[in-house]
Protein backbone atom coordinates (compact mmCIF):
# COMPACT_ATOMS: atom_id res chain seq x y z
CA UNK A 1 0.00 0.00 0.00
CA UNK A 2 2.75 2.10 0.71
CA UNK A 3 4.20 2.25 -3.28
CA UNK A 4 0.37 2.62 -3.73
CA UNK A 5 0.39 5.95 -1.60
CA UNK A 6 4.09 6.55 -3.13
CA UNK A 7 2.69 6.42 -6.75
CA UNK A 8 -0.41 8.39 -5.97
CA UNK A 9 1.75 11.40 -4.47
CA UNK A 10 4.29 11.45 -7.46
CA UNK A 11 1.04 10.96 -9.83
CA UNK A 12 -0.43 14.04 -7.95
CA UNK A 13 3.01 16.28 -8.14
CA UNK A 14 3.03 15.62 -11.84
CA UNK A 15 -0.91 16.70 -12.46
CA UNK A 16 0.09 19.75 -10.15
CA UNK A 17 3.04 20.69 -11.95
CA UNK A 18 1.56 20.33 -15.34
CA UNK A 19 -1.73 22.18 -14.20
CA UNK A 20 0.63 24.82 -13.15
CA UNK A 21 2.04 24.86 -16.09
CA UNK A 22 -1.42 24.99 -17.91
CA UNK A 23 -2.14 27.92 -16.38
CA UNK A 24 1.30 29.58 -17.12
CA UNK A 25 0.67 28.43 -20.93
CA UNK A 26 -3.15 30.46 -20.91
CA UNK A 27 -1.71 33.79 -18.89
CA UNK A 28 0.92 33.86 -22.04
CA UNK A 29 -1.57 33.15 -24.56
CA UNK A 30 -3.81 35.87 -22.82
CA UNK A 31 -1.10 38.58 -22.77
CA UNK A 32 -0.37 37.51 -26.44
CA UNK A 33 -3.93 38.11 -27.15
CA UNK A 34 -3.93 41.44 -25.49
CA UNK A 35 -0.81 42.36 -27.62
CA UNK A 36 -2.24 41.10 -30.58
CA UNK A 37 -5.45 43.40 -30.44
CA UNK A 38 -4.17 46.78 -31.11
CA UNK A 39 -2.22 45.12 -33.87
CA UNK A 40 -5.27 44.15 -35.28
CA UNK A 41 -7.50 47.32 -34.90
CA UNK A 42 -3.95 48.73 -36.54
CA UNK A 43 -4.30 46.58 -39.43
CA UNK A 44 -8.51 47.01 -39.80
CA UNK A 45 -7.58 51.15 -39.95
CA UNK A 46 -5.30 50.20 -42.74
CA UNK A 47 -7.28 48.27 -44.52
CA UNK A 48 -9.92 50.36 -44.45
CA UNK A 49 -7.72 53.38 -45.56
CA UNK A 50 -6.74 51.58 -48.50
CA UNK A 51 -10.61 50.50 -49.63
CA UNK A 52 -10.85 54.70 -49.44
CA UNK A 53 -7.91 55.28 -51.49
CA UNK A 54 -9.09 52.29 -53.89
CA UNK A 55 -12.14 54.76 -54.28
CA UNK A 56 -10.62 57.70 -54.32
CA UNK A 57 -8.07 56.14 -57.26
CA UNK A 58 -11.29 54.43 -59.22
CA UNK A 59 -13.17 57.86 -59.09
CA UNK A 60 -10.22 59.97 -60.33
CA UNK A 61 -9.89 56.91 -63.34
CA UNK A 62 -13.47 57.56 -64.42
CA UNK A 63 -12.78 61.05 -64.60
CA UNK A 64 -9.54 60.50 -66.78
CA UNK A 65 -11.86 58.31 -68.88
CA UNK A 66 -14.50 61.02 -69.35
CA UNK A 67 -11.58 63.66 -70.28
CA UNK A 68 -10.00 61.59 -72.39
CA UNK A 69 -13.59 60.82 -74.17
CA UNK A 70 -14.33 64.53 -74.71
CA UNK A 71 -10.46 65.04 -75.95
CA UNK A 72 -11.28 62.61 -78.84
CA UNK A 73 -14.63 64.18 -79.55
CA UNK A 74 -12.81 67.28 -79.63
CA UNK A 75 -9.89 65.84 -81.65
CA UNK A 76 -12.63 64.48 -84.00
CA UNK A 77 -14.29 67.49 -84.51
CA UNK A 78 -11.34 69.12 -85.14
CA UNK A 79 -10.01 66.89 -87.87
CA UNK A 80 -13.48 67.22 -89.72
CA UNK A 81 -13.47 70.80 -89.27
CA UNK A 82 -9.76 70.67 -91.22
CA UNK A 83 -11.75 68.44 -93.93
CA UNK A 84 -14.23 70.98 -93.96
CA UNK A 85 -11.70 73.80 -94.24
CA UNK A 86 -9.30 72.32 -96.92
CA UNK A 87 -12.12 71.53 -99.13
CA UNK A 88 -13.85 75.49 -98.86
CA UNK A 89 -10.26 76.25 -99.44
CA UNK A 90 -9.60 74.14 -102.73
CA UNK A 91 -13.15 75.30 -103.85
CA UNK A 92 -12.69 78.43 -103.09
CA UNK A 93 -8.88 78.58 -104.93
CA UNK A 94 -11.11 77.12 -108.04
CA UNK A 95 -13.39 79.76 -108.30
CA UNK A 96 -10.14 82.48 -108.14
CA UNK A 97 -8.87 80.68 -110.87
CA UNK A 98 -12.45 81.13 -113.18
CA UNK A 99 -12.17 84.33 -111.73
CA UNK A 100 -9.27 85.55 -113.36
CA UNK A 101 -9.54 83.27 -116.23
CA UNK A 102 -12.52 85.53 -116.83
CA UNK A 103 -11.10 88.53 -115.56
CA UNK A 104 -8.68 87.88 -118.54
CA UNK A 105 -11.28 89.40 -120.91
CA UNK A 106 -10.59 93.15 -120.01
CA UNK A 107 -7.44 94.69 -121.74
CA UNK A 108 -5.75 97.30 -120.07
CA UNK A 109 -4.17 100.62 -121.21
CA UNK A 110 -1.58 99.01 -123.94
CA UNK A 111 -3.54 96.19 -124.93
CA UNK A 112 -2.21 93.98 -122.71
CA UNK A 113 -4.57 91.59 -120.83
CA UNK A 114 -4.64 90.35 -117.26
CA UNK A 115 -2.51 87.23 -116.92
CA UNK A 116 -4.17 84.25 -114.95
CA UNK A 117 -2.49 83.10 -111.95
CA UNK A 118 -0.91 79.26 -113.05
CA UNK A 119 -2.44 76.82 -111.23
CA UNK A 120 -1.51 75.85 -108.37
CA UNK A 121 -3.42 72.04 -107.38
CA UNK A 122 -3.75 69.54 -110.11
CA UNK A 123 -7.59 69.09 -109.21
CA UNK A 124 -9.91 68.52 -112.03
CA UNK A 125 -11.85 71.05 -113.74
CA UNK A 126 -15.48 71.01 -113.33
CA UNK A 127 -17.90 70.44 -115.91
CA UNK A 128 -19.41 74.57 -114.81
CA UNK A 129 -15.17 75.52 -115.35
CA UNK A 130 -15.73 74.35 -118.59
CA UNK A 131 -18.72 75.97 -119.30
CA UNK A 132 -17.29 79.15 -117.82
CA UNK A 133 -13.86 78.63 -119.99
CA UNK A 134 -15.90 78.61 -123.06
CA UNK A 135 -18.25 81.36 -122.30
CA UNK A 136 -15.04 83.59 -121.91
CA UNK A 137 -13.59 82.47 -124.77
CA UNK A 138 -16.26 83.16 -126.70
CA UNK A 139 -16.66 86.48 -124.98
CA UNK A 140 -13.10 87.04 -125.86
CA UNK A 141 -13.37 85.98 -129.96
CA UNK A 142 -14.95 89.52 -130.58
CA UNK A 143 -14.08 90.53 -134.22
CA UNK A 144 -10.60 92.38 -133.06
CA UNK A 145 -11.23 95.69 -135.37
CA UNK A 146 -14.18 96.72 -133.18
CA UNK A 147 -13.24 98.22 -129.56
CA UNK A 148 -15.22 96.22 -127.15
CA UNK A 149 -15.71 99.54 -124.49
CA UNK A 150 -15.27 102.85 -125.51
CA UNK A 151 -13.91 105.62 -123.27
CA UNK A 152 -16.12 108.85 -122.91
Amino acid sequence: MRKLAERSQVAAREISEVAGSSVELAERAGKLLDEMVPSINKTSDLVQEITAASNEQSSGIGQINSAMSQLSQTTQQNASASEELAATSEEMSGQAEKLQQLMAFFRLEGGASAQPAKKTSSRDKSPLAKISGSLAERVRGTPSGEPEFVKF
